[in-house]
């Protein structure tokens, strides 16, 4: 379908593109549209804001007396933390630590399932592709299929089918679970179950005192077979799947020939300078433990890989450095790792490996839509999440615990953080584009001059002056079709925004000017005839389309000397033009 619809654009004049939709007919590009801020602390927006969220944390805090908070933001251009906040309770366990802050150990949960799927990552360099089955390296799995009912797709796991990748993002269609069958805890007959059959009880789970399961024995390879598959590989209903990361770490020790845990601590947690994380359970004064709590001590054995491990605030982002730093991964494979694979029933929730990705129109000045990227965790008490939002470089965790408090609880927190302090990120940010490569750049040689502007809420550089060889591109601007004989005169003219480009030598920044005629009005009578939303908004699919002598119309280049922007090229025109001081 894209293919037809790029082809009959092609043909187009950009002013029948009519409006490219979203934010006054303006459709930026997916991801930062000016470059996030290297210094967000030293603007006065942002310690307002983060003195504004500490009072809206400490009133939702204030009812807290067994349950504990610890919270960090932080840019991954700056050392220190932009924001910090922990609560102790007055009720806690006295074997526990008795003062919370960034570096008390918390129950992680499933924010523990971002460590089997970087493992195997980072054992590219072995062979090792997300697209192998899982019974290259787990053979046994096969035999799962004698315990089913009938050998049938309704009761067998076809495992030669399931990925690594597929594990990695819920897709496998494997049953959830194993050692949360509530079978062995109580007569349940009351609830319409039928008396338990003995035989069908793993006897461990690792919960309410019961001894942890293991992955041989009767835990996994003498049981998980008796479940059936929840959907087929690669369905559309995405199901959420906790044994999948034990499973995958059956694949690490497999091309290893180490246990997982060693490989974990050893390869990721040791280059990340992460010193307060634990894959069993650590000395108890090192961590919050609710009171009355049972969940601190409780072992998931086997499945540790999917929610067992332990750490505190100011590791994780130790750990969100080293990755977006690009200390355990190469540039390229961190850049596709932090990128969604499939989605689901809410159109604000995209799937990754294994992240949780969430789309918000609502949280910026232009009101453009951004990414965040998550993983979270829940252990019954202890409740965890990752945050990174890239179009920002800015990394927000959350540690709670106790009776408190929620995993619905840190998700409404974590929407007052981003509320409350991304705004004040995005002016800092704006502040160090204005300052850099605001203003307008000069060729008094070729008669051109382009001036960019920050004047308004809208995304990206607006283009407010734009002559090249003394011809005013906004009024001439053909689109993407052969220029006539004649340049027409656009009235209305075009309008530009110029966003960055995610090549960046250091010495030069790569952009690239998107333009429309189209206002917000006619961007809603367009979209408005269309199934789908923002229908019109096709910029991923015009952009570097139109060349001259090989250079796109579109690219800008500026030079940068000693952090300083001295002039850019407007690539397609063969113009250089400095920048007036």
């Amino acid at each position: 379908m894209y293919s037809a619809l790029k082809a009959g654009f092609l043909a187009l004049p950009y002013l029948s593109l009519g409006a490219l939709a979203a934010l006054d007919g303006h459709c930026p590009p997916l991801g930062p549209v000016l470059p996030a801020p290297t210094q967000p602390s030293k603007h006065e927006a942002v310690p307002a804001a983060a003195a504004a969220l500490r009072g809206i944390i400490d009133q939702v805090t204030a009812t807290y007396n067994g349950s504990a908070v610890a919270i960090g933001v932080k840019s991954i251009h700056e050392s220190k933390l932009l924001f910090e906040y922990a609560h102790t309770p007055a009720n806690k366990e006295k074997r526990g630590a008795q003062k919370v802050d960034s570096d008390t150990v918390f129950r992680l949960g499933s924010l523990t399932k971002v460590f089997p799927v970087l493992a195997l990552l980072k054992l590219k360099d072995r062979g090792v592709r997300l697209d192998d089955p899982i019974t290259k390296y787990v053979p046994e799995l096969r035999g799962l299929k004698k315990q089913a009912r009938e050998d049938s797709p309704v009761w067998v796991v076809d495992w030669d089918e399931v990925t690594l990748g597929a594990l990695a993002s819920h897709m496998a269609g494997i049953p959830s679970d194993l050692i949360t069958d509530i079978a062995p805890f109580g007569n349940l007959s009351a609830y319409g179950y039928p008396p338990a059959n003995t035989s069908r009880m793993l006897g461990c789970s690792g919960f309410f005192g019961t001894a942890p399961c293991n992955k041989t024995a009767v835990a996994f390879f003498e049981h998980y077979g008796q479940r059936p598959p929840a959907q087929v590989p690669f369905s559309s209903q995405t199901v959420y799947s906790n044994i999948a990361f034990p499973i995958l770490s059956f694949a690490v020790e497999a091309i290893t020939k180490r246990p997982f845990a060693e490989f974990v601590t050893n390869e990721i947690w040791k280059p990340s300078k992460m010193t307060r994380s634990f894959t069993t359970k650590p000395d108890d004064a090192l961590g919050f433990i609710p009171p009355k709590d049972i969940w601190w001590d409780a072992n998931l054995g086997f499945e540790g890989p999917e929610g067992g491990y332990f750490s505190t605030i100011n590791d994780l982002h130790r750990f969100f450095d080293a990755i977006l730093l690009n200390k355990l991964l190469p540039p390229a494979q961190t850049r596709k790792w932090l990128k969604p694979v499939t989605a689901t029933s809410s159109t604000g929730l995209l799937i990754g490996q294994p992240w949780e990705i969430f789309r918000a129109e609502n949280v910026t000045s232009d009101g453009r839509m951004i990414e965040i990227y998550t993983k979270t965790g829940d252990l019954i008490a202890y409740h965890s999440i990752l945050v990174l939002i890239p179009d920002y470089d800015l990394v927000a965790t959350m540690l709670l615990a106790g009776p408190e408090v929620s995993g619905s609880a840190m998700t409404l927190m974590l929407s007052r953080i981003i509320q409350t302090l991304l705004p004040a990120v995005e002016q800092a940010g704006k502040a160090e584009a204005r300052a850099a490569y605001g203003g307008t750049y000069v060729d008094k040689a070729t008669n051109s001059s382009i001036t960019l502007s920050l004047s308004d809420d809208g995304p990206g550089f607006s283009i407010s002056r734009y002559v090249i060889r003394g011809v005013d591109v906004p009024s001439t601007d053909p689109g993407s079709t052969l220029p006539p004989a004649t340049p027409p005169r656009l009235d209305p003219p075009m309008r530009y925004r110029l966003y960055p480009a995610t090549a960046n030598s250091g010495r030069q920044t790569s952009w690239r000017a998107v333009g429309t005629r189209g206002t917000a009005a006619q961007v809603d009578k367009a979209d408005a005839q269309i199934v789908w939303p923002m229908a019109s908004c096709l910029t991923w699919a015009m952009m570097d389309r139109v060349t001259y002598n090989m250079g796109a119309r579109d690219h800008f280049v500026f030079d940068v000397e000693r952090g300083k922007v001295k002039g850019v090229e407007a690539v397609g025109y063969g113009v250089f033009m400095k920048k007036e001081c």
